[in-house]
């Protein structure tokens, strides 16, 4: 319909312009009128005032404008120069006038400009007006925020006060916390509250701004700290549920992001044991012997320089330690099927058991009892072995222990042997005398040998030790020929050829000697017995190792006028030997001395359901050593059961002697029956004394807790012993005594 109208009114318009053409055609008469209009600036309603319109920044300046020719342009000047122009409605100009002064500088008033706005017709006609307008580019400025750059701060009350300046009027004050909205604040009252409790920890932003009337905006931002959370505490020395039995350090790390550590405290449960304040390391030892034992828990309290607190609370157990072993590398015996290390209190009652495995290089005795640093308890290390006809039992218990005593053991491994001898074993032994009675016995470190004088052969049985590198390099052959009473030796090296033939001519009496010692009896004793045994070795690494070679060993039942006589050999550089008189027993070191004192004492006991009574007298005896020996076994259950116990004890304060009881895992170990019974064999019990130690925890500390050779460590031993078999003692050696 529109297409329409306007095709209508165009062909009019042609032919009314054709006819016209063909008229006369008079002039038009020229349009000389100026448009009319008038403007407004945004923001305010009257441009007519007198009084001067203050803008900031920009200005907006809407102009209504008509001509019936039309308008061609509208055009913005200040003080006659231009600033802008518009050339189609709706007509409007945008000036900023940020670059203008705003006041005079001697006066110090807002300079007036002229706002003059031209409005010209398609004729070139013309209309202007104007009004004056004051320029304030001047922000508002916030001053004097008592909230500093990097400031800390915490909790839900923190007040912010500030003051705000400007040339005009205020028209609104605003804070943003990190972008958002905080308060539109009364124009009368600046003043903030920021409540960290509603921010994250870490830097924040307050952000104030200030509007005046010229809607000029002045801004101040502040990046803050908030912090409501107390130092992180971590420990790296202390577990959940860690057993704690001896004196540690512990060493919380304590860490603050924002602010300082001030102090730090520590609970025992309830009990506040340590505070600290201002440190930069906050180790503290922890004494468990201070304490009760049992479940307990350790309570750690860190505050910061803002009274933020967290805290840390580790379960925890307080034992009492009683022992530490340690074990080498090689200890465990693959011959063994088990051993367990246990301790007792001094009635017999468990403490403590552990298992040792192939791997353990280190066990822990401890116990939940409360005992005293110096209660007593005893150390009991059981080893079995078993096979198919029945199985075997060895116990070695170290009574009158005390936490204080020893500490720790360090074990050393007992030298464990070829599981098979070296071969060859036999050698022909020929040229002999076969109407003598000649004995060619042999013994040392890892060999032992016979003269079967019937096969005219020499049997011996050589093994390398699989412990360590150490082993002998000889083999010492004594030859005492007892028809002649003569005595001659041969020094073989260890790798005997498979060829060699042992004949007389090999052995030689150079630097033997036959010597005496004399027995001195006390008390009116009679001369009952006597025997000896003599070990040489070739250098000092042999003697410390124990590397030794037998040089005569004999038994006699009498005594001659120069007493008792035994053949020494002169070639080796160190000896040891042992002297039984009845019932005196005395181990050295270095020759043999020309006689020897048996000692003016006592020893008896008697033995009950699994307890030992000791009855003694004497002076200087500082250690005491039962005997319990199944010798050699028993049979139970068509088994053949043996067993082996010794125990040792402070002889000058013990006379009662209480055998342990026994862990669960060791009940099945078959001398169990015989245990639980109290039917168990005490074959010797003996009190002794050792040359430079003077107590028996003197002896535990230089002897048992390094686990030396006692021979190293005292020249001279001196025991008296009551045993089953009269004249015969019992030494039972094993790894921890020797």
């Amino acid at each position: 319909m529109k297409k329409s109208i306007l095709a209508l009114l165009t062909i009019t318009f042609i032919f009314t312009y054709s006819c016209s053409k063909e008229s006369s055609n008079p002039t038009a008469e020229p349009d000389v009128t100026a448009p009319t209009f008038n403007f407004s600036i945004a923001g305010f309603n009257n441009n007519s005032s007198a009084i001067p319109i203050v803008v900031s920044n920009q200005i907006e300046i809407n102009i209504n404008a008509q001509d019936a020719g039309g308008i061609s342009k509208v055009e913005a000047f200040i003080d006659d120069e231009k600033v802008g122009e518009d050339t189609s409605a709706p007509y409007s100009i945008i000036v900023d006038v940020s670059s203008l002064a705003s006041k005079t500088g001697k006066t110090n008033t807002f300079k007036d400009y002229i706002l003059k706005v031209v409005v010209t017709d398609k004729s070139g006609n013309s209309e202007s007006k104007n009004t004056i307008i004051n320029v304030d580019n001047e922000k508002p400025t916030i001053t004097g925020v008592n909230l500093s750059a990097g400031a800390v701060i915490n909790g839900d009350t923190n007040t912010v006060t500030f003051d705000v300046m400007d040339n005009q009027e205020l028209t609104s004050v605003k804070a943003f916390l990190n972008n958002e909205l905080l308060i539109d604040l009364p124009l009368d009252n600046l003043s903030i509250n920021i409540n960290t409790n509603n921010l994250t920890d870490g830097e924040n932003v307050l952000k104030i701004e200030a509007l005046d009337s010229g809607e000029n905006l002045g801004t101040f931002e502040v990046a803050f700290i908030s912090d409501n959370t107390g130092p992180e505490i971590t420990i790296e020395s202390l577990v959940e549920n860690q057993i704690i039995d001896s004196l540690i350090t512990i060493s919380p790390n304590v860490n603050d992001l924002y602010s300082e550590v001030d102090s730090l405290k520590v609970f025992l449960g309830d009990s506040i044991i340590v505070s600290l304040a201002n440190q930069t390391d906050y180790s503290f030892d922890f004494d468990p012997n201070l304490f009760g034992t049992g479940a307990n828990s350790i309570k750690i309290i860190a505050t910061d320089s803002l009274d933020n607190m967290s805290e840390l609370i580790i379960p925890i157990e307080i034992y009492r330690r009683l022992i530490t072993l340690n074990f080498p590398s090689n200890f465990y015996d693959p011959q063994l099927a088990r051993i367990y290390v246990f301790a007792s209190d001094a009635e017999g009652n468990l403490l403590d058991s552990k298992r040792v495995m192939q791997d353990t290089d280190k066990i822990t005795l401890r116990t939940i009892e409360e005992i005293s640093p110096n209660s007593e308890f005893m150390l009991t290390i059981g080893e079995y072995s078993t096979g198919a006809f029945g199985n075997s039992s060895e116990f070695t218990t170290l009574q009158n222990l005390t936490p204080s005593t020893l500490g720790e053991i360090n074990f050393k491994t007992y030298p464990r042997f070829d599981y098979s001898p070296t071969n060859p074993i036999k050698f022909p032994a020929q040229g002999f005398d076969s109407q003598d009675i000649i004995s060619l016995n042999s013994e040392g470190f890892g060999y032992g040998g016979s003269f079967y004088s019937e096969t005219e052969e020499f049997s011996i049985d050589r093994r390398r030790s699989t412990t360590s590198a150490v082993n002998s390099e000889f083999i010492y052959v004594p030859q005492v020929n007892l028809t002649l009473n003569e005595y001659s030796y041969y020094v073989a090296d260890w790798d005997i050829p498979s060829d060699f033939v042992f004949t007389p001519q090999l052995f030689t009496n150079q630097n033997v000697e036959k010597r005496f010692y004399q027995p001195i009896l006390g008390n009116g004793d009679t001369f009952e017995s006597s025997s000896y045994w003599i070990a040489g070795y070739f250098s000092n690494d042999d003697f410390q190792n124990n590397i030794y070679h037998r040089i005569d060993g004999h038994g006699y039942g009498y005594q001659g006028l120069e007493g008792i006589p035994y053949y020494f050999n002169s070639i080796f550089t160190n000896y040891k030997y042992n002297v039984r008189i009845n019932d005196y027993y005395t181990e050295r070191t270095g020759e043999l001395a020309p006689s020897f004192h048996t000692l003016d004492w006592s020893i008896d006991y008697s033995y009950s359901n699994n307890e030992i009574e000791v009855i003694k007298n004497g002076l200087d005896h500082t250690v005491g050593k039962v005997f319990i020996n199944s010798d050699p076994y028993v049979v139970i259950g068509g088994l053949n059961i043996s067993y082996r116990w010794s125990l040792v004890f402070d002889s000058q304060k013990t006379e009662n002697i209480k055998l342990p009881k026994i862990p669960e895992e060791i009940k099945t170990w078959g001398f169990y029956e015989l245990y639980e019974q109290g039917n168990m064999e005490v074959q010797q019990v003996e009190i002794k004394r050792y040359e430079n130690i003077n107590s028996y925890d003197e002896y535990l500390y230089k002897v048992i807790k390094d686990n030396r050779h006692s021979y190293l460590v005292s020249p001279v031993m001196e025991s008296k012993f009551k045993s089953t078999v009269p004249g015969y003692y019992q030494k039972a050696p094993h790894f921890l005594l020797d």
